[in-house]
């Protein structure tokens, strides 16, 4: 019986090629992008999930509430991995990393900017599960100043060419500014895409001194802990609150000057908490990210796609296929008046329809192998159709096939089979105005969907667009950064001098953190009545900042080489005027909430226009501008015109200094367009996706179109 189906199903092809093209097409362009979006999801929800017992680890974030203000941080101290191990029962390991970017690394007399560089404890390769190619897993990060690093590293910096090549092994890399010589100990693989942190090299956590400090309540790296196999993660979290009594309550007594419990008392909030290892990507709530997580909406979105398009495709399916009624009409009285029952006309009608998914679902994953890449450029991704052929895949499909075949197949199995055989035969029947206006409906309902399609696209453009033209608060043109300046060493103030001698250079400041990268923090308290602590972000800059970033001044001055003073002054935002209160607030003083008594207390000289020291997203907060160079970056502003020549004059000014780095810089305004980056490409998906919705609907149209004009 099914053998027939296929043959019947297969002559209405071949009769039909015309319909049959329009249907497959349609059905065929749905399921591409039914798959896209399967791989895409897929690879969203598959992050960390390749270590070994990712169940069973667990983030420590840093929560609490000081003054009203609440943070929420996956930042924690060094203590703390010892802290849950050691008195927390059911905690089986623990380590600790910590990221740095944009790192000065030297061999030999090549220098170069390593963008993420990895501190980890010597249980890394343990804990997690990222394989190591060359070297003792036990022991390749046990020793300080031991370095071990990915395939892309060694392969750029040594030649490396892949497993058993060991010519990278015991070779030495100058390190950081503080030029630690750091020697090879290992060769891993590069970390997997869906991994919430990257790197291209793993230095020993015991190289840094930080490392080893006591202090609870200084917040420098990430603490992991993986749980015993039969441990409720309940359990641990409720000892929580024990362990940072005992630790952090003695030194809240040191800075606060009261209590933990009086602090508790008076609305504060002081502690930590687990985050699911498999929840970190798409959590949104935590500050200080390693890398920019998922997005739920983004995937609800994209699903919310597949099935407009796969409806839109389903619809043209159904409208060409009740529209050739009257050829289809006379095959089913005369397989009715020869015995068939209504059952098996309409399984008949719905393995054809089946039939058509099955072929288009084959078309499309033959053209799925040929555009994954652009789509892989298009999303940023690196998906692979590998990751498809796997059992839930197939599964997946083949109730995706059946689910498909009979939405399409439905209305025109029940419709065509509804009519008396006689009346069909003597020709009474015939495509009347009820069928007509069900096709108009669902055409209509069609474009309808596009529409709304097309409607989302153009207000997620105009959402980018308004960001792109987002007026920051200073001038983002003609402006770069020089990421590594702690490299030149003392020759830094010379270079800077330099390059203000430079026609081709308007100005330049050295500061340690740029816009829109400014994310150092801490907890401040004014001088005077109210001794009220507030959290600010701040940072450190030379007197050449407000120039170079173009700046407006709305009270007091900045900083300035005339007074020598202004070494114990700060300047602040509009915004953090308004955090401390103060309608006047040049000649007010504040001291950071670590300090006692009159120590370090500061100035306020000046208040500068609130502008967007971060992502464009974020709402601008209050920020305090110290006086210094000791910062790593050098902004400088470049005459409008061939931009590039002067850079490479500024590059030739740069080699000519001892001890430099390698010469790495940015674009002020890539820095920004690179922090919504996501968000472009969901733009340019969206785009992709609703042509091709356009394209299905059209097809419809044509079919339907071309079938009135051959009556």
């Amino acid at each position: 019986m099914l053998s027939n189906y296929l043959k019947i199903a297969l002559r209405n092809i071949r009769r039909q090629k015309f319909y049959a093209f329009v249907n497959i097409t349609g059905l065929t362009i749905g399921l591409i992008t039914c798959l896209l979006i399967i791989l895409y999801v897929v690879d969203e929800f598959s992050y960390d999930k390749f270590h070994k017992d990712a169940d069973r680890i667990y983030r420590v974030n840093l929560m609490g509430r000081m003054s009203g203000q609440e943070f929420n941080s996956s930042y924690s101290s060094a203590p703390v991995a010892a802290g849950f191990l050691e008195e927390i029962p059911g905690v089986e390991k623990a380590c600790r990393i910590a990221l740095w970017k944009d790192m000065s690394v030297e061999h030999l007399e090549d220098s170069f900017t390593e963008k993420t560089v990895l501190l980890a404890d010597s249980n890394f390769f343990d804990f997690f599960s990222f394989t190591l190619l060359t070297g003792d897993p036990e022991t390749v990060l046990d020793k300080p100043y031991s370095i071990v690093l990915t395939e892309t590293a060694a392969n750029r910096i040594f030649g490396y060419t892949g497993p058993g090549d060991n010519r990278c092994i015991g070779q030495n890399l100058e390190f950081g500014n503080e030029k630690w010589a750091c020697t090879v100990t290992g060769i891993a693989e590069d970390p997997p895409q869906n991994s919430h942190f990257h790197f291209s090299m793993i230095l020993s956590m015991e190289s840094w001194d930080y490392s080893r400090n006591s202090v609870w309540v200084s917040n420098s790296l990430l603490t992991y802990i993986k749980l015993g196999e039969n441990t409720d993660w309940k359990n641990v979290d409720s000892q929580i609150p024990e362990l940072v009594k005992k630790h952090i309550g003695p030194q809240a007594q040191q800075y606060l000057g009261i209590s933990f419990e009086e602090f508790l008392e008076k609305g504060g909030a002081y502690g930590f908490y687990l985050q699911p290892l498999l929840d970190i990507h798409f959590e949104p709530e935590v500050d200080l990210h390693l890398e920019p997580g998922g997005n739920m909406n983004t995937i609800y979105l994209l699903i919310g796609i597949v099935v407009f398009i796969l409806v839109i495709a389903c619809i043209n399916f159904m409208n060409l296929s009740t529209a050739r009624f009257s050829g289809r009409a006379k095959e089913v009285g005369v397989r009715k008046s020869l015995g068939s029952s209504v059952n098996r006309l309409r399984t008949q009608f719905l393995t054809e329809s089946v039939m058509y998914t099955l072929v288009s679902l084959l078309l499309a994953q033959v053209v799925l192998a040929l555009i994954l890449p652009q789509f892989n450029v298009l999303s940023g991704k690196l998906l692979t159709i590998r990751s498809l052929y796997t059992f839930s895949y197939l599964i997946t499909i083949v109730l995706l096939v059946i689910i498909i075949g009979i939405l399409a197949g439905s209305y025109p199995a029940f419709y065509l089979t509804s009519f008396k055989p006689v009346e069909v035969l003597r020709g009474r029947i015939k495509a009347g105005m009820r069928s007509k206006g069900i096709r108009r409906i669902l055409v209509i309902f069609q474009f309808t969907m596009s529409t709304g399609l097309i409607i989302c696209t153009l207000l997620i453009y105009k959402q980018l667009r308004y960001i792109q033209n987002k007026d920051v608060g200073f001038n983002k043109n003609n402006l770069i950064v020089i990421k590594n300046a702690e490299s030149l060493g003392t020759y830094k103030n010379a270079f800077k001098e330099e390059l203000l001698k430079m026609t081709e250079v308007e100005n330049v400041s050295i500061c340690n953190l740029v816009p829109p990268n400014v994310s150092y923090s801490d907890i401040f308290r004014p001088v005077g009545e109210d001794t009220q602590e507030r959290g600010s972000n701040y940072c450190v800059a030379d007197e050449d900042l407000l120039s170079t970033l173009e700046l407006s001044m709305v009270d007091g001055r900045y900083f300035s080489k005339e007074f020598s003073s202004d070494v114990n002054g700060v300047v602040i935002n509009e915004a953090a005027a308004r955090l401390f209160g103060w309608d006047n607030p040049v000649g007010e003083k504040i001291q950071t909430f670590w300090k006692e008594n009159n120590e370090d207390v500061r100035e306020v000289i000046g208040v500068v226009k609130d502008y967007n020291f971060q992502t464009l997203e974020e709402e601008v907060t209050s920020l305090i501008i110290f006086q210094g160079k000791e910062g790593n970056n050098l902004l400088v502003r470049l005459t409008p015109g061939n931009i590039s020549e002067k850079i490479n004059l500024i590059q030739a000014k740069w080699k000519s200094f001892p001890n430099r780095g390698s010469f790495d810089y940015s674009f002020i305004t890539d820095d920004f367009s690179a922090k919504f980056r996501k968000e472009q490409q969901l733009g340019k998906i969206f785009l992709v996706f609703t042509l091709l919705a356009i394209v299905i609907a059209s097809l419809g149209l044509f079919g339907l179109a071309n079938f009135t004009a051959e009556q």
